[in-house]
């Protein structure tokens, strides 16, 4: 075997293994990226042209990609009134990169979204777009959706930001739900985690973003009050390696639209 192909086989080897490895420590589930993208309405009358969108043209060709469920959710409480948040999930930053051109060269994408497309400029369907990028959680590699939930209508998802003030202590509550424990007593309690992810490139970084989902606000405060009263809470809030690990806290209640996948 000469030098350059002795090189080729002991780097595809160590891709292999690190695969392996990483593979192992998920659980043999892939850790995904999640896209969540924040619209901004022009008004209350185009909430049905944004939904019809979504509906008939972009779930469909994201699905056809392979990508699902998709969170199409509204804002309730804790946000504009006319914002809406959409979640992607991708199993990789390639299909991050590439998911929209994809869809775009999609021709059932182009005719379902004939009028709903490229509006004329005088005539936009929301103000902006925002994204962030995040990697899901090793402890919880995949959106999970109660089976409760699922179809469940009224039901309602929180999403909650929580920003550090330096990269260290984001680490650390990365860790303190993942090693230290606290998705498992989030499950224990009944707050019914849906997605965790540590944004990558976004907005008031560094900072993580986890979901819940509830069939109401009844089910939502009575998980809250079994959290804060349990065991496994009061342990991990004195562990002085997780101190100090939150500077700021955003909380949003969302809906979903008749067309999300979540």
């Amino acid at each position: 075997m000469n030098r350059r192909k002795f090189i080729a086989a002991t780097a595809a080897t160590a891709a292999v293994g690190a695969a392996t490895r990483l593979s192992a420590q998920a659980g043999d589930k892939t850790q995904m990226y999640y896209e969540i993208i924040r619209f901004q309405i022009t008004g209350n009358a185009l909430k049905g042209r944004f939904e019809k969108y979504w509906k008939d043209a972009a779930i469909p060709a994201l699905n056809r990609l392979g990508l699902s469920p998709i969170g199409v959710l509204r804002s309730k409480f804790g946000s504009h009134g006319l914002d809406y948040l959409v979640i992607i999930p991708h199993p990789s930053l390639q299909s991050f990169e590439t998911a929209w051109d994809n869809v775009a060269q999609d021709p059932a994408y182009q005719d379902a979204g004939k009028g709903l497309i490229d509006p004329p400029m005088d005539k936009p369907l929301y103000y902006r777009m925002q994204t962030s990028l995040l990697k899901a959680f090793r402890n919880m590699p995949t959106i999970e959706i109660a089976e409760h939930l699922k179809g469940k209508k009224g039901r309602l998802y929180e999403m909650r930001i929580y920003e550090s003030h330096d990269r260290k202590k984001a680490k650390l509550k990365v860790e303190m739900f993942n090693d230290g424990g606290e998705i498992a007593v989030f499950k224990e309690t009944g707050l019914n985690p849906v997605l965790f992810g540590e944004t990558l490139a976004g907005e008031k970084m560094p900072n993580l973003t986890y979901i819940l989902g509830f069939e109401n606000m009844t089910e939502h405060d009575k998980a809250w009050d079994a959290f804060r009263t349990s065991d496994g809470w009061a342990k991990l809030r004195v562990n002085p390696r997780y101190k100090d690990t939150v500077s700021s806290v955003t909380d949003i209640i969302l809906t979903p639209a008749g067309c999300s996948q979540m």
